[in-house]
Order: structure tokens, then C-alpha cells, then sequence
């Protein structure tokens, strides 16, 4: 009984933390905040903090990954049961769209702090975070990116590629904007917004590219060659 009780004061601890990092890393960036800041917002001590996370950059990854591995993983169960459900047909645009806004919003609705650490990391990560958004953002991104290749063949890869990043920034940062109005939740208006939102989206993503897509490469990075000894 003692061990389980000391579990859950720690896991009680390490929660006040993210909660409190959420939230001022949200308003002031990595740069803005320090560990006794974010010790003091969580009402526990110093120590605490170092026991739980080891130092600064770790909380910062853990906070940000905290809700973000979740949302990628109700996408990807979302839209494996519209495949299944599609019994191997393309699935229609909006659908596909649904399954990616859908944890996004509700997570934001959620949990307000979080979509405001999100816009300001994505705007301008530390460069110690860039990795772990490549594991955690890219894999997810190709299976919706394949998902709207089955469903608009016509639409070239590269060209579904940017409409997609354009359609996730302008969603998050409309989430900020949400966030920061201090109105009570009411699920019908975040219903239609959701709908809104879904049908807004697929609409762009399905209709005719204004370019062939092949001038898009030119805004990708070049690939680095590996170095021969």
C-alpha cells in the first residue's frame, strides 16, 4: 500500500510538471522559462523536477510529445477503421481529412495550452526538438499523404504535400486564436466547427493544382550526400 501511494504522488508530480511546463512554455518558448519557474508553477520543489526529467531539454520533448503521441495515434486508428470499413475503396476526401482534424481540434479544445506550446514550437523549434518531430510528425504524415494519393490520383504528390502543411498550420493557428477567447465549450458550435473546418480542407485538397507540382521540388532541401572517406 505505502509503494502504491508513493507511485501515485510521483506520477502526481511528474503530471504537475507537464501541466506547468504546457502552460509557460506555451506563453514564453524553451528560452523564456527556467527550471526553478516551472518548479514553482507546479508547487513542488527543485529537486522534483531534476528527479523526474533530469534537466530542462527533457521536459521540454516529454511535454511536447505528451499529447502529440496521442493525437498521432487516434489519426492512425481512425483511419484504419475507415479503411476497413471501405472495404479496400478509396476513401472519400473528407473522410481522410476527418481522421487527421478530428484529435487534432479535440485535443486543443481540450486542452487550450497545448495548442499554444504546439503553434509556438512548430513556428520556431529548438533545434535539439527537430528530430524527434521528423520520427514523430513523418511517419504519420505518409500514411495520410498515400490515404489522399488513393483518393486524388490526379493531384500530384508534392502539390498534396503543401496544401496538406498549409491546411495543419492555418487549423493550429485558428486553434490558438480559440484558445484565447474565454468562452464556455458548447459541443454543437465545435461540431460544425469540425465540419466546417473538414469540408473547408478537403475542398482544397481536391480541387485542380494550379501548378503541375514539379515546380514545388525546388522548395524541398537537397538531399546531402554522404561523405566518402
Amino acid at each position: 500500500m505505502a509503494s502504491g501511494a508513493k507511485k501515485h504522488r510521483s506520477a502526481s508530480t511528474a503530471t504537475r510538471l507537464l501541466d506547468a511546463a504546457e502552460r509557460l512554455f506555451g506563453e514564453h518558448g524553451y528560452n523564456g522559462v527556467g527550471l526553478r519557474a516551472l518548479a514553482q508553477a507546479a508547487h513542488v520543489n527543485l529537486a522534483a523536477t531534476t528527479y523526474h526529467f533530469g534537466s530542462k531539454k527533457t521536459l521540454y520533448v516529454e511535454t511536447f510529445l505528451r499529447r502529440f503521441r496521442v493525437v498521432n495515434a487516434q489519426r492512425l486508428q481512425l483511419l484504419a477503421a475507415a479503411d476497413q470499413a471501405a472495404h479496400g475503396q478509396p476513401l472519400a476526401v473528407e473522410r481522410i481529412v476527418e481522421c487527421m482534424m478530428r484529435p487534432s481540434v479535440e485535443a486543443g479544445l481540450a486542452h487550450p495550452a497545448f495548442n499554444k506550446m504546439v503553434a509556438r514550437t512548430l513556428l520556431a523549434p529548438p533545434k535539439f526538438l527537430h528530430a524527434y518531430l521528423k520520427a514523430e510528425f513523418e511517419p504519420n504524415l505518409k500514411v495520410f499523404i498515400a490515404a489522399l494519393e488513393r483518393a486524388l490520383p490526379a493531384i500530384p504528390t508534392d502539390v498534396l504535400n503543401l496544401r496538406l502543411a498549409l491546411a495543419l498550420g492555418a487549423t493550429l493557428m485558428f486553434g490558438v486564436q480559440m484558445s484565447a477567447i474565454k468562452i464556455k465549450r458548447d459541443a454543437r458550435r465545435e461540431t460544425a466547427f469540425l465540419k466546417e473546418l473538414v469540408r473547408f480542407t478537403a475542398s482544397g485538397l481536391a480541387s485542380a493544382p494550379a501548378t503541375l507540382g514539379a515546380e514545388l521540388a525546388s522548395l524541398r532541401p537537397p538531399a546531402q550526400r554522404k561523405r566518402t572517406a
